[in-house]
């Protein structure tokens, strides 16, 4: 069911961009790509400052989580509130670069040449990458809070497993950046 799921809104973000063009979606793109830089920037001093607004389950040594082990557990709300420090930051920047997109929306119907006939798949391609990414934060933050009937979501799904877990090169990245560097 997962998997049918992430498969439906990968196509619909493939739509998506093909429908908005290349010019349109490479705004998109270069927005979405500032606001995960001002996110690596900025991420740990907003998680120190969310700690007592954003809620997070007490883990106890009883807790399993599948992708982490009791090590880990222990210290995973710091963890935690890093990847929605980041998420913040990233959504705030989604948000600044939509608006930016609204009085670009001219860009529509810009196509660009040396694409020639494969300006849509270009653009779809581009916005199928970035909602893969969203998709991946949610199972990534998901992954992280011990309640068993979110953990065992991962245990039966091979598909939010492999998202969380085999993501090419974003699993490890995001690893060092919310968990390694974050906990140690």
């Amino acid at each position: 069911m997962i998997g049918f799921l992430v498969l439906v809104l990968l196509l619909a973000a493939f739509y998506g961009g093909a429908r908005r063009g290349t010019s349109l979606q490479l705004v998109s793109v270069l927005g979405y790509l500032f606001s995960f830089l001002v996110a690596v920037a900025n991420y740990q001093a907003l998680a120190k400052k969310i700690e007592l607004y954003v809620p997070y389950m007490s883990v106890t040594a009883d807790s399993k989580l599948v992708f982490y082990n009791l090590d880990l557990t222990l210290d995973l709300d710091k963890a935690y509130y890093a990847a929605v420090a980041f998420i913040m930051i990233l959504f705030a920047g989604w948000l600044v670069t939509k608006l930016i997109c609204i009085f670009a929306n001219g860009l529509r119907f810009k196509r660009l040449r040396f694409l020639k006939g494969y300006d849509w798949v270009v653009a779809g391609i581009l916005n199928t990458l970035l909602v893969y990414l969203n998709i991946y934060f949610f199972f990534m933050i998901l992954s992280m809070i011990p309640l068993a009937t979110i953990q065992n979501l991962f245990d039966k799904s091979s598909t939010a497993h492999f998202i969380v877990e085999s993501s090419p090169i974003i699993s490890d990245y995001f690893y060092r950046l919310w968990i390694t560097n974050v906990i140690g």
